[in-house]
């Protein structure tokens, strides 16, 4: 995988040697590493608790849960920033990157370079059915499918069926299971597919190195909420291999995930300077947000495969650039420096 396995335990019983610095943490110290939507509790009589989040979202009602019984500093470690998520008194939220040692496997692990042979305008994965993957895969599905390399399974997740109360979304969902749903749509390398990340974060694809534009259709989409904490931003975005192989791979992409895609990514030195409107990535209504992906999908269909590819072309060789010369991950380590400075000198 690109993140290690879950662990916990204290500095002597668990292995943080990537991650040498927590051990400056003194007293009595427990770790919760590289969690995965939890369901256990935190142990407690601590006098101080890590956590972080890389594989999955941050799970903030589990924060909520641990801080109403455990009075101790529970630091979180994540790539996403906390926006204005409510957390607890006795959480402390810190933007920890780990995208940039992700990205540095990947270039490991698929070290060949490919060169670009555009035959198709779009691509899109939909291996587990969410209402943003839905939405956007059944446009490309309807308008654009003999022009785009699409992978389709029937593996249905909670959310999909789900009424938006936008007319023209309800359309596309209600058109997706009368004429979509159950269909298999497979790539040449199904056959061969292996579920771990050093299979799946091959950037050299036909997937990405053949089509124009890929939609990323993140594992985790939704931004603004309203429940039970509160009206907030929930903390992102929250990206994977779905995203960081379209960097390495020099692939133009729309973020089919959390608002703030771009911005973030941009703020580490990437570049996204594509020559169609982008101003969705700032909206953070969930709904509102698709709404726009879909009508975009419509507009770039009136262009050719190249000229699609033209529109990002610039912006995706640069920002594949960025992360071969290693810029990137230096950006992600003086960010990281700055945080690990501040956590030792507040809790050391």
């Amino acid at each position: 995988m690109l993140v290690p396995l879950p662990e916990s335990g204290t500095s002597s019983t668990i292995d943080l040697s990537n991650q040498t610095w927590l051990k400056d943490l003194k007293g009595k110290v427990w770790f919760d590493l590289w969690l995965r939507w939890p369901t256990h509790d935190l142990p407690t009589g601590y006098e101080l608790y890590v956590t972080s989040f890389h594989l999955e979202a941050v799970d903030i009602k589990w924060l909520h849960k641990q801080a109403s019984f455990i009075d101790a500093p529970i630091l979180v470690l994540s790539d996403s920033a906390q926006y204005d998520c409510p957390l607890p008194d006795n959480v402390h939220y810190f933007t920890y990157y780990w995208w940039h040692h992700q990205l540095e496997l990947i270039k490991q692990w698929f070290p060949h370079k490919k060169t670009k042979n555009i035959t198709k305008k779009f691509s899109a994965i939909c291996n587990r059915i969410t209402q943003s993957k839905l939405l956007v895969t059944a446009s490309l599905l309807e308008i654009a499918y003999q022009d785009s390399i699409i992978k389709l399974s029937d593996w249905e997740g909670q959310d999909s069926r789900l009424k938006t109360g936008n007319v023209q979304l309800d359309d596309i969902v209600d058109n997706f299971y009368n004429k979509w749903f159950g269909t298999i749509i497979d790539l040449k390398d199904t056959k061969d597919f292996i579920n771990q990340q050093n299979y799946s974060a091959n950037p050299w694809t036909d997937v990405y190195q053949c089509c124009a534009l890929h939609f990323t259709n993140e594992s985790f989409h939704y931004s603004y909420m309203q429940d039970e904490i509160g009206h907030y931003n929930y903390p992102g975005p929250f990206i994977t291999e779905k995203t960081l192989k379209c960097l390495a791979g020099g692939t133009g992409f729309v973020p089919i995930g959390q608002f703030d895609t771009y911005n973030k990514l941009a703020e580490l030195g990437f570049q996204f300077e594509y020559d169609f409107d982008t101003s969705f990535d700032f909206d953070n209504g969930n709904i509102t947000r698709l709404e726009k992906i879909v009508k975009l999908v419509h507009f770039l269909n009136n262009y050719t495969a190249e000229e699609i590819y033209n529109f990002t072309k610039t912006s995706s060789e640069y920002n594949q650039e960025h992360v071969y010369s290693n810029k990137f991950y230096k950006n992600c380590e003086s960010h990281n420096d700055e945080i690990i400075n501040t956590i030792l000198s507040k809790f050391k």
